[in-house]
């Protein structure tokens, strides 16, 4: 019999194999996006940049003082939090590239996001407000004016990207994690609409508490639709994700040494085209559809999914509420720093 701890055993193993041959989906977050999105925002994009200039001066010297110039408007940015920082991030990284690229750079998000899509209004949306962000870094009311346009616009399109999914059969691993990143983007430009508005607010308490109440019931609706989309991507998986033996084996011997090796198995995926190598099960026939059910409830991006959204939640009026400046001097490498 197939049962109890052997079950659980197996499915640890299977899940193990997959995670390191790259057979779990990508459905989460950005790095660069989930980075930018806390408390220690403005820390997180000071470290960054200076370790990016420390590490281009180590290798050119010469080349960082040499865009002297071009530096000069991030002197001093305001508001380089959240969304902000992602956009002096991208700006910065936008000016003091060199020939090698760094794919883990934030500049390249969009890339991770959406791959090769041809066609995303999603993705549309999200860069053409961080290059308005961009363009606007020292003008917070052409800022806060380019934000709610854009906001606006990018929640129409998950609307229609979630429906897309729930209602008309279009559910894969790459529109959820579209839609993921596109709801979290989209909080993100709440919080700096929220966040640009109570800076020149009279009535500074009483609007913030509306600002919070209005994003958390947002949050509230994302979490909903989220559990929603999963609930269905995992009726998804389960037709794209088998068990099977490695039939190349079984070609290869005669009974009885087929009997043995009929305790082998592979999980497959059709969606991402690979196996992952053999994992040894005495119990019988472990079971597809249970499997899957394990790797949704031990998945552990789709936790950090979750918590993202809890987390946020929890701390909306301080991200509304933090300030940050940025300031070249700091992250300038030593030889390069030059005044205030």
């Amino acid at each position: 019999m197939f049962r109890g701890e052997g079950r659980e055993d197996f499915f640890r193993r299977m899940l193990s194999a997959a995670e390191s041959s790259g057979l779990i989906p990508d459905v989460g977050i950005d790095f660069s996006l989930v980075k930018y999105s806390k408390m220690n925002s403005a820390a997180e994009l000071e470290n960054s940049m200076k370790q990016t200039l420390q590490d281009i001066h180590d290798r050119f010297p010469d080349y960082v003082q040499s865009l002297g110039c071009a530096l000069a408007a991030f002197k001093k940015v305001p508001n380089a939090v959240g969304l902000g920082a992602v956009a002096v991030s991208i700006a910065l990284e936008l000016i003091v590239k060199t020939q090698e690229e760094d794919r883990d750079s934030t500049m390249y998000m969009m890339r991770r996001v959406f791959a090769e899509e041809k066609a995303s209004g999603v993705r549309d949306s999200m860069d053409e407000y961080m290059k308005r962000l961009r363009m606007y870094l020292h003008q917070p009311t052409r800022a806060l004016e380019e934000t709610e346009r854009l906001e606006k616009q990018l929640s129409e399109q998950l609307t229609r990207l979630k429906n897309s999914m729930l209602h008309d059969d279009q559910m894969s691993s790459r529109s959820l994690k579209h839609w993921t990143n596109g709801a979290a983007f989209h909080l993100q430009m709440l919080i700096h609409a929220a966040r640009l508005k109570t800076q020149s607010s009279t009535g500074y308490q009483e609007e913030l508490q509306v600002h919070v109440a209005s994003i958390e019931s947002v949050i509230d609706c994302y979490q909903f639709d989220l559990e929603e989309l999963l609930k269905l991507y995992k009726t998804y998986k389960k037709t794209t994700i088998s068990l099977t033996h490695p039939a190349k084996w079984l070609t290869l011997v005669y009974f009885p040494s087929a009997l043995v090796l009929m305790n082998y198995w592979v999980v497959k995926d059709k969606d991402l085209e690979k196996e992952t190598p053999v994992v040894f099960c005495p119990f019988g026939k472990p079971g597809d559809l249970s499997y899957v059910d394990y790797m949704f409830n031990n998945w552990d991006q789709l936790k950090d999914l979750k918590n993202y959204f809890s987390d946020l939640k929890e701390n909306v009026k301080d991200l509304i509420i933090q300030k940050a400046e940025f300031k070249l001097k700091k992250v300038l490498p030593v030889s390069d720093k030059k005044g205030d």
